[in-house]
């Protein structure tokens, strides 16, 4: 997957992914699963991007 780095192009989103829970396989959704995060939400207070973070509204660990 290729990141970007803020500063270049504007990117005010990252994309980060998931794999899927053991309710979302027993239901047939077992695809690993996608999601962007705006650049608030991604950047350490030093300014470094994080490589995973916990999503505020499912609280499921997301990975860079």
């Amino acid at each position: 997957m290729i990141q970007f780095d803020p500063i270049i192009g504007g990117v005010q989103h990252y994309t980060y992914h998931r794999e899927p829970t053991r309710a979302e396989i027993k239901f047939g959704e077992g695809a690993t699963h996608y999601r962007d995060f705006p650049l608030e939400e991604v950047t350490k207070p030093d300014g470094k991007i994080k490589k995973w973070l916990v999503s505020k509204d499912d609280r499921l660990r997301y990975y860079r």
